[in-house]
């Protein structure tokens, strides 16, 4: 039962009955008989506090990071006590060493970046075949849908996902990962054959406190890569030209994308908008030529139509295209699947409408995202852009004025609401907010603050003309909004429609 263990440090306090371990589990409410429960400290609940519920519930070891006391816990004689400092870390490593090393036996991507990690995995999930994917909009393993809790789930979660995978037969885990789970130690149990980097802009300060701390989180992606891994690289991005000129390691390969540089190894542009998304071209000539690969004359420059629009896409889109490349898919046969795919649920998704408008529902929480959807909504829109977004509570304050700031730069009205204000006061939250819209010397003032968000995109949607377009930002995918410590029932996308039923 000590082979869980392999690799990592521990002390046994208390040596009970050997047995076979059926199971391990972090959460004391899913413990059954001849279990191991990990004892973790969370930012919320402290794991030591449900020993004894684990201990009732069939728990034959517990894994500890404090020294407890363990004569305080009835039954306890027989169970085995061990003890793990920081056992956040080392947990990846025990769930590897109880489920044989899943992760070794399929191809993990990784991708990392503020935006474009959840586009970034539907489109490469699209393109690959035999797929599991996990991220923000939830957990997929070939046909069967999870819902998620975090980004980047806990490591014992993450291993039985990749095993879960591995026994169904999937050939390719693709990821979403977030800082939290780089810095804190969630993945540190894994190696990727192919990590794509999106971009940085500010996010996530409340817990990284700055960006040097954010952008060194990131990149430890980079440092994970399996021998012959391959790292992707937006290089238009300062942050990641940043990592592309600091690149060492020769056992790895590294792809180069951009819009702006014909030097990069894959670079593409924007040929014009149709009405579903857009014509495209992608350039492979530096990838073809720089790695000695042989290729056909028409490999060397795609042109073709896709359902996505902006250039942020596009950057999606060609950091997909290199991490297929890199993983033994043609590029044929990547074009044709891009050709193919459909939107992406609650990324620049629009809501059909007999009002000659368009709607728009984006999960943008970023002055950056904010940015890129709009520019890009500005450019197709004949009339004025409608813009209604708000900001998370208990999270990164600072943040708050420049999406506003953002908004101003390509809205002709903005709507303030709240987006999920959790156990800070809402009015709080959009009176940061509204610092960006009057801060300047020529402040913004086409604005309105509605706190309530149904009744905001009410508002928006009755100001809605003939050739405008309304931009619904922050939620996009989500399904709820959380009020205090409540996740109430709440989706953009049916409010709009139930608006539209009612009109």
């Amino acid at each position: 039962m000590y082979k869980i263990f392999k690799d990592v440090n521990y002390k046994v306090l208390q040596e009970g009955e050997n047995f076979e371990i059926k199971g391990i589990e972090y959460d004391s409410r899913k413990i059954e008989k001849d279990f191991v429960f990990v004892a973790m400290t969370g930012s919320t609940a402290d794991g030591h506090d449900f020993i004894q519920k684990a201990i009732d519930s069939g728990a034959r070891m517990i894994i500890c990071e404090k020294n407890v006391d363990i004569k305080e816990y009835k039954n306890a004689d027989s169970a085995t006590f061990v003890q793990v400092e920081d056992i956040r870390k080392k947990l990846g490593i025990i769930a590897s060493n109880y489920y044989d090393y899943p992760q070794n036996k399929i191809k993990i991507a990784g991708i990392t970046g503020t935006n474009g990690k959840t586009t970034s995995s539907f489109i490469l999930e699209n393109i690959l075949e035999k797929t599991a994917r996990i991220g923000t909009t939830g957990n997929r393993i070939l046909d069967e849908e999870f819902e998620t809790v975090n980004t980047t789930p806990e490591s014992l979660e993450l291993i039985k996902l990749i095993d879960k995978s591995v026994k169904k037969g999937a050939d390719y885990f693709i990821m979403e990962v977030s800082s939290h789970a780089l810095e804190i130690g969630r993945v540190d149990m894994l190696q990727f054959d192919s990590a794509i980097f999106t971009n940085l802009t500010q996010d996530h300060l409340d817990f990284h406190k700055t960006m040097e701390n954010y952008f060194n989180a990131k990149k430890k992606i980079f440092s994970m890569l399996r021998n012959n891994g391959t790292g992707i690289i937006n290089t238009d991005d300062k942050y990641g030209e940043k990592i592309y000129s600091e690149k060492k390691d020769e056992n790895n390969d590294y792809i180069s994308i951009s819009i702006k540089n014909e030097e990069a190894d894959i670079w593409g542009d924007i040929l014009n908008y149709t009405n579903h998304g857009m014509k495209i071209k992608i350039n492979l000539d530096n990838y073809f030529e720089r790695r000695n690969l042989v290729k056909s004359k028409d490999e060397e420059e795609y042109k073709f139509e896709i359902e996505l629009v902006g250039e942020y896409n596009l950057y999606n889109v060609l950091g997909c295209v290199a991490s297929a490349l890199s993983l033994g898919v043609k590029i044929d046969f990547i074009v044709k699947k891009l050709q193919e795919m459909p939107s992406v649920p609650g990324r620049f998704e629009t809501i059909k409408n007999n009002l000659e408008a368009r709607i728009v529902v984006d999960f943008a929480h970023t002055d950056d995202g904010l940015l890129n959807i709009g520019k890009t909504l500005k450019q197709i829109t004949d009339n004025q852009v409608i813009t209604i977004f708000g900001a998370g509570g208990d999270r990164d304050h600072d943040k708050r004025p420049k999406m506003a700031k953002a908004a101003t730069e390509f809205s002709d009205y903005i709507i303030l609401t709240s987006d999920n204000p959790r156990t800070e006061n809402p009015v709080k939250i959009l009176a940061d907010i509204e610092k960006g819209l009057i801060a300047e010397k020529y402040p913004f003032d086409k604005y309105i603050i509605i706190a309530d968000r149904e009744k905001a995109i009410r508002y928006g949607m009755r100001l809605l003309q003939k050739g405008d377009s309304l931009l619904i930002a922050g939620k996009g995918h989500e399904t709820y909004q959380i009020i205090g410590n409540e996740k109430n029932h709440f989706d953009d996308r049916e409010i709009v429609r139930k608006i539209l039923e009612e009109k």
